[in-house]
């Protein structure tokens, strides 16, 4: 029999949250934009002049990216401060939230041995306005809004597109978290029963343990628990699900875990870092051409992979300060580009 989600409470015992102080919409809106933007417009409906649709690649698919416009895109910022921000994220997910990054999430599996590695399909386009709708009503007592039922349909209409959530809104990350807590928890249950460890990253789901059985149990959980809880309308991507073993390298949401447990940064972004800086110092005009959009966006991609490289592992950023000297390397990583 599924599982109802709508059913399902919000918050597990332990973490009950504490009571909310609430306050209607208008005044909230009021206190955060002090008459810069009118809650009348905030009323306005969604135009499609509010909404720029663009298709890019990602990979061998087209997606759709659904752009805000200037006023759409300060009425979702007040409303990830004021009702996404309020609504629960799992401990198992580490993406979109504060303090945790993707390093954070691999380390959890430091111990494993046998890996399975999936990903949900269409993500966000799965997540459907019904569910965002039973996601924030679930939580409502802990949303600061007094008067949150009767501006419900409006909220959604300014979070969803097309009846889910987009690719695009600053809103959607935050939501698809929320919108996953239940199965977070239910399926995180069910993996420690198995002795399996679990951790999600946005659409990424990487479980692990030291048999490649308890993998497979913790496979056929997931796949039972999702179909269960979401009655099918969330998928496994069962064309980028893999095992993986111990004793070579483990590539883990583009970083590598080493068969020592430490965790490093691809070989392919290694390779890109270290050629930029190689013809920074040596062939600038080389460098200078590596973008077509010009030399002050080549720095900004090689300052970005510093720092990206930096989180995942600072011991590579002293092995480049070897190679390639201190002080540019660190040019580069302090550095802020516009």
């Amino acid at each position: 029999m599924a599982t109802c989600y709508r059913n399902r409470p919000p918050w597990s015992t332990s973490q009950e949250p504490k009571p909310t102080v609430k306050k209607p919409l208008q005044s909230l809106f009021e206190a955060m934009f002090h008459g810069k933007r009118t809650f009348a417009d905030f009323l306005r409906e969604v135009s499609a002049d509010d909404l720029n649709r663009k298709v890019v690649q990602k990979g061998s698919k087209q997606l759709v990216l659904v752009d805000p416009s200037v006023r759409l895109r300060a009425h979702h910022n007040f409303l990830r401060l004021f009702l996404v921000e309020f609504l629960p994220v799992h401990e198992a997910v580490f993406s979109y939230r504060k303090g945790v990054n993707a390093r954070a999430a691999i380390e959890k599996h430091t111990a494993g041995r046998h890996f399975f590695v999936t990903d949900v399909e269409s993500f966000f386009p799965s997540i459907t306005r019904e569910l965002v709708r039973e996601t924030i009503v679930a939580s409502s007592d802990q949303v600061p809004i007094a008067d949150l039922q009767h501006h419900l349909e409006h909220l959604l209409n300014l979070l969803c597109v097309d009846g889910s959530l987009p690719v695009g809104f600053s809103t959607s990350p935050g939501l698809s978290n929320a919108v996953l807590y239940n199965f977070d928890a239910a399926f995180q249950a069910r993996c420690a029963s198995l002795g399996v460890t679990y951790t999600r990253y946005a659409d990424d789901i990487i479980i692990s343990a030291a048999e490649r059985s308890q993998v497979e149990e913790g496979e056929h959980a997931l796949g039972e628990v999702l179909g269960n809880m979401f009655n099918n309308t969330l998928k496994l991507h069962r064309g980028k699900s893999k095992y993986l073993k111990a004793g070579g390298k483990i590539k883990l949401l583009g970083m590598v875990l080493l068969p020592n447990g430490s965790i490093s940064v691809d070989s392919t972004v290694k390779d890109e870092i270290e050629t930029m800086l190689h013809l920074y110092l040596r062939n600038r005009e080389r460098f200078n051409a590596l973008l077509e959009s010009g030399p002050d966006k080549v720095e900004a991609r090689l300052a970005g992979l510093l720092n990206y490289a930096n989180t995942i592992d600072q011991g590579y950023l002293d092995k480049l300060r070897r190679k390639y000297g201190a002080a540019v390397v660190d040019q580069f990583l302090h550095r802020s580009f516009g």
